[in-house]
């Protein structure tokens, strides 16, 4: 790390509960501002992101007319970075009545609970920024949880630095990114750490649920030291201290760092006449 680029910095659950800093009101008409005045009402947003704890909510829209919200997404996402486009612009992520425990498809697709982790599942495709509005929230669950990959890093490095250093190995990790078709060859080039020691600190690459499918598709279980690693950072990214639990109202737009934010979804039941609908941006840093 050089002196030109900070390390990012950590943050604890209690921080996230005891501020506001990083909850940011809108205007019901910002949706209607010009490309220069958005970007300079963004530029709050961008300093938290990229300065701050690299988490920030946006409240106060108005998601009736879903056309116009989700347009006010895109172009708040555009002053924050590049679209990543490898599942299309704007994602729906909603229920299709599917299981990822019974077929390859991103758990986004389903109402289970999804694990803290980052999103992406192949190597070369790793945005710096996601963000997620919420249109309408689930009758039941659902609820949104975070926590700092930096503030774990640290603490796993104070008191385990041995399964640390076991989690900066690589691991396989299945695909279920949209257009693949020779899985098993594109899993054996799909290895990857957990942690990676970056020029601005540490970055998570993580969802345990793929990496074990991908040991498993390739004949190659995860050892017993693997698992014991992996428990450890689970148990650290879920521990009270770590993670910070909210819900998302209609209206809301997350933005997080996914390079240093692990983030969840918890398990939800559906509103038939209105099922949970959340709209996914992928973005990298420009």
């Amino acid at each position: 790390m050089t002196d030109a680029t900070p390390r990012f910095k950590g943050w604890l659950a209690a921080d996230l509960g005891a501020t506001q800093r990083w909850i940011f009101n809108a205007s019901p008409d910002l949706a209607e501002a010009p490309g220069a005045d958005l970007h300079q009402w963004c530029q709050p947003v961008i300093d938290e992101l990229c300065q701050g704890w690299g988490v920030a909510l946006v409240r106060g829209l108005d998601p009736q007319d879903e056309a116009s919200f989700k347009e006010c997404f895109r172009a708040i996402g555009r002053c924050l970075g590049e679209e990543e486009t490898t599942y299309g612009s704007l994602y729906e992520v909603k229920d299709l009545g599917e299981s990822h425990l019974e077929k390859a498809i991103p758990v986004s697709q389903t109402k289970a609970e999804t694990s803290l982790h980052t999103d992406s599942s192949r190597r070369d495709t790793h945005p710096r920024w996601v963000g997620l509005a919420c249109v309408r929230q689930a009758l039941a669950g659902g609820g949104s949880r975070l926590s700092s990959a930096v503030a774990v890093h640290d603490h796993l490095d104070e008191t385990d630095p041995k399964l640390l250093r076991r989690l900066k190995q690589s691991f396989f990790r299945d695909v279920v990114t949209p257009g693949v078709k020779e899985r098993t060859a594109a899993i054996r080039e799909n290895a990857f750490p957990v942690f990676l020691d970056a020029e601005d600190g540490p970055t998570l690459r993580y969802m345990r649920y793929w990496m074990e499918k991908g040991h498993e598709q390739m004949g190659q279980p995860l050892d017993p030291l693997d698992i014991q690693a992996f428990d450890v950072l689970d148990q650290t990214l879920n521990d009270a201290r770590f993670c910070h639990d909210f819900a998302m109202e209609p209206g809301d737009m997350l933005f997080i760092d996914n390079h240093k934010t692990a983030h969840d979804r918890e398990a939800y039941e559906d509103d038939p006449n209105a099922p949970r609908l959340m709209i996914r941006l992928w973005l990298n840093a420009i």
